[in-house]
Parts: structure tokens; C-alpha cells; sequence
């Protein structure tokens, strides 16, 4: 690789920098950047195109905070014009970027966030009843455009509602492929509730029946991604199809295609809201429990909950417990900051407020109202593997 633009090669009369120096400096460019790089010659192209470096580079990229942002997607009707990009280290400014969306016609509903991976978003269909979903880089302005794997066409099968269903989105590193899990709940002819399962690849694109049967779910929570696993919080369905109090972590295991069930913290299941996060690379969850004070106002008690080492419940550890003095509505994860990123709703307002741990500090966030939010890093992700 060249350091001079001249000729179809990059092959100026310049001094020629050596190939692991070039990608040293390469990695730490935002990827706007690398984008006009890739017209410098067919050498810097073949290099910021290839896969290696693509995952070197989105490596880098999310370790540091400059390079994360927060998606806030506004699911009133028309898509176009309402999708903004916020810099992670700068949430407290009213700095939105305006984020073309690429979907053409939108559902009437619009969409929401599934999940994303290595900086890739995952979108489907808000009311679970559309024909597609979508896969998008938004920083290489690339988006693929994906049939819903559909529900069988079995007699002897009633599906419940298609938002009861899950979706996760996830990535097997072993074959390198990004897979979208689809579990729909239904009842058999003994009148018992369980779930039928479809994978999508994003390398074969294609979706395909995954043969096993698995319990019947009602998810609470957004899939986490997280060593290889998806996890969601879920209620199993009883007999009547009817959501129960029985709550746990629903994990998929992206490389193997397998399910199983991950134990909560102990004496938990009075809350009434509860989402799962990832913070410092350990799985975290959220808890929420509904309060009144002398006065009858209404206040949440929260506490979050890691599990210092994975796959062992006995290890489950409470991190911090603290009181909001309005309902939290909903639980996003955490910042770059240590903070944490949560929906309160108040006299029918909502609000999204950052909330330190430590201190309890909270600040109400410039952010749109009536949107669903995602973070993500800037990365040069390639749907097409």
C-alpha cells in the first residue's frame, strides 16, 4: 500500500508505508473516511475491504466512546425524515444527526429495533404482522431486505398473535455468518403451547425450520447478544396460553442452534418489569418493583443485577439498588459512561433520563419522544458475506 493517490494503483512517486503501519493508522479512521479511501486505488480498497480488517476495525471501534452512537427510530406512521443519530459521548446536547432511512414503504405502524450486532441493526415490522424485515448498516448506507419466515400452514396448529413471538438477531463466529431466530408459539392438538423455530443466514440467505420443539414463551425484553448467546427475559405460557409468573432467561446459542433456560436472581419475581443488558462484557439484569409512598404517589425501586461468571446463577450479584420517583417505563441498557439509560413516564409524558448509579443523579435526555432506541459503533460490517 502507497501513501501516494497517483495512478490507477496508488503506485506515486511517494514513500510507500509498510503494510501493518498503514492498517495501524487505517483502524482508528471513522468510516466515512475509509469510504473515500476505497477510490484511492485498487490496493486501498482490496485492504479496507477485506474481512480481516473490516473486524480488526470494528474491534477498535468499540472500545471507544467517540465511536458509538444511540439510534432513536420514530415509529409514528411514515419512516422517512425520522430517524436520528446521536453521539454516544454527547447525549446531553441537543446534537441529532438526520439518518436517511432506506425502506421505501414503511409498515403503517413502522418498525422497531430486534437488536443489533457488531454494529449492524436488525428491524422488523412494529404490529409483527409485515411481510419483511431488515438488516442495515447505516454508516456504510447498505440495508438488505428480508421475507419473514412465515408460520406453517398446519390445520392441526393455532399460532397466537404474531407479537407474542420472539426475535433475536445474532452472530456465529465460527462460520461468519449474522442468523435472525424466530420463535412462534403454538398449540398442538393436546391443547399445549410450544414453539416453532426458523433461522435465518444472512450467507445462504434463506430461512429454514429449525427441528426442535421448545416451550412456549412470552418475551419481556429486547434478545442481548452476548458470548455467542442470545438471551431474553421470558414468561412461560401455561396450558391455556395465558402468560405466567414463572420467569427466567431464554438463551440461544447462535453456533450450535440449541435453547436453554438461565436462572434469575433469587427472590425477584415480584417485579414488574425486567430487562437484560450487557455492561463491562457480563450479563446484566434489570429489575423493576412497583411502590406507593404515604402520599399514594407511585414510585419505582430498581436494582441491577450481573452475573460475574457466565452460565453460573449461583454468581448472580446485585450491583445497585435505587429509587426512581416516577414509573420507569423501560430499561435501554447502559452508557459509555457507566450510566444508565431508562424511559420514565410521567403524566403521560416521555421522557428519557440517564441515571448514575452511584450518585442517583438523573438527567433528562434531549431525545424525541415516541421512538425506539439502539446503540451501535460505527463499523464497515458487510451484508454481503
Amino acid at each position: 500500500m502507497s501513501s501516494s493517490s497517483g495512478g490507477g494503483d496508488g503506485g506515486g512517486v511517494g514513500p510507500k508505508l509498510p503494510q501493518d503501519v498503514a492498517v495501524e493508522i487505517l483502524k482508528r479512521l471513522p468510516v466515512k473516511s475509509l469510504l473515500r479511501f476505497r477510490c484511492v486505488s485498487r490496493s486501498w480498497r482490496s485492504a479496507i475491504d477485506d474481512p480481516a480488517f473490516v473486524a480488526l476495525h470494528a474491534r477498535h471501534s468499540a472500545l471507544y466512546a467517540s465511536n458509538w452512537y444511540l439510534v432513536c427510530l420514530d415509529y409514528r406512521g411514515d419512516l422517512q425524515d425520522r430517524c436520528s443519530l446521536v453521539p454516544h459521548d454527547s447525549l446531553t446536547l441537543p446534537s441529532l444527526l438526520r439518518v436517511e432511512t432506506p425502506f421505501v414503504t414503511p409498515p403503517p405502524r413502522g418498525f422497531y429495533f430486534v437488536g443489533s450486532c457488531n454494529g449492524l441493526i436488525c428491524l422488523a415490522d412494529r404490529n409483527g404482522e409485515g411481510p419483511y424485515m431488515y438488516l442495515w448498516n447505516l454508516f456504510t448506507r447498505k440495508h438488505k431486505v428480508i421475507q419473514v419466515f412465515p408460520c406453517p400452514e398446519e390445520p392441526q396448529f393455532r399460532c397466537k398473535p404474531a407479537d407474542s413471538g420472539f426475535l433475536g438477531f445474532g452472530f456465529d463466529a465460527g462460520s461468519n455468518d449474522y442468523k435472525i431466530v424466530r420463535i412462534l408459539p403454538f398449540q398442538g392438538d393436546d391443547r399445549r403451547w410450544f414453539g416453532r423455530v426458523g433461522i435465518y443466514s444472512l450467507r445462504t440467505d434463506s430461512w429454514r425450520s429449525l427441528r426442535c420443539q421448545v416451550p412456549a414463551f412470552h418475551e419481556d425484553s429486547q434478545a442481548v447478544f452476548l458470548n455467542g448467546n442470545l438471551h431474553w427475559v421470558a414468561f412461560k405460557l401455561d396450558d391455556m396460553g395465558c402468560v405466567s409468573e414463572d420467569a427466567s432467561l431464554f438463551v440461544f446459542n447462535v453456533a450450535g442452534e440449541v435453547f436453554y433456560e438461565m436462572a434469575l436472581p433469587e427472590n425477584t419475581s415480584a417485579s414488574s418489569l425486567l430487562s437484560v443488558a450487557v455492561l463491562n462484557d457480563l450479563l446484566a439484569v434489570f429489575f423493576r418493583a412497583d411502590a406507593f409512598d404515604d402520599n399514594d404517589d407511585y414510585y419505582s425501586v430498581c436494582s441491577v443485577w450481573v452475573m460475574r461468571d457466565y452460565g453460573v446463577p449461583q454468581s448472580w450479584t446485585n450491583l445497585c439498588t435505587f429509587q426512581v420517583d416516577e414509573v420507569v417505563a423501560r430499561f435501554y441498557g447502559w452508557m459509555c459512561n457507566g450510566e444508565l439509560l431508562m424511559e420514565i413516564d410521567s403524566f403521560d409524558i416521555e421522557n428519557r433520563i440517564s441515571l448514575n448509579p452511584i450518585t442517583h443523579e438523573v438527567t433528562v435526555l434531549p431525545l424525541p419522544r415516541i421512538t425506539d432506541l439502539i446503540m451501535v459503533f460505527e463499523n464497515l460490517v458487510s451484508l454481503e458475506i
